[in-house]
């Protein structure tokens, strides 16, 4: 059996850009961009990071923003992994709201499961305030993706080498590509 090769890698956003949408029109428009990485070593299926981008006529360039706000991941990579990215219709400061609300009821739901598996034979007591209040937190849906994609990553980057992806963006179910969304990956 190959030997696994483990990588610790950092993924920036660089920039993204719509075209052919009634969402590019906008001379300005707040998107929410959540981007996945897919199963970056045994046991954890999926890193997610989401952040809000002002979009200007369908483009938007992170490369002049603070590294603190492009970077998305710094996560150790065993073999392979794979991105998604996706982007939200323009958002209002309500849907921005009520994505945090949703964002934290999937963060008390994780921290329900993890209770009941760390306090085995207590674990319905244990859990239950963490899930009535991830019921709570999380009553209203999350604004709709108007542009998703996802690209295979399965070569990784040489120590202090930097390689551009660029994830192809197409409408949810359907196969035209609309954009293209660009990730920095350092290795």
């Amino acid at each position: 059996m190959a030997k696994r090769v483990k990588k610790m890698l950092e993924v920036s956003l660089v920039r993204a850009e719509l075209a052919s949408l009634p969402e590019r029109k906008l001379l300005r428009s707040r998107n929410l961009v959540c981007v996945d990485m897919i199963w970056p070593r045994a046991g954890i299926a999926r890193k997610s990071a989401a952040r809000e981008a002002t979009f200007r006529k369908g483009k938007v360039d992170f490369s002049t923003e603070e590294w603190a706000k492009r970077v998305v991941f710094r996560e150790d990579v065993d073999g392979r992994t794979a991105f998604a990215v996706s982007i939200t219709e323009p958002v209002t400061v309500q849907k921005l709201k009520r994505f945090a609300r949703l964002t934290a009821k999937y963060a008390l739901r994780m921290g329900a499961d993890f209770m009941e598996k760390a306090m085995v034979g207590y674990a319905d007591i244990a859990s239950a305030p963490m899930d009535a209040l991830s019921a709570m937190v999380g009553e209203k849906d999350a604004p709709e993706a108007i542009a998703q994609g996802v690209v295979d990553f399965p070569s990784l980057p040489s120590d202090d080498d930097e390689v551009f992806v660029e994830v192809p963006l197409k409408r949810p179910g359907e196969a035209k590509v609309i954009g293209v969304f660009t990730l920095a990956v350092r290795g």
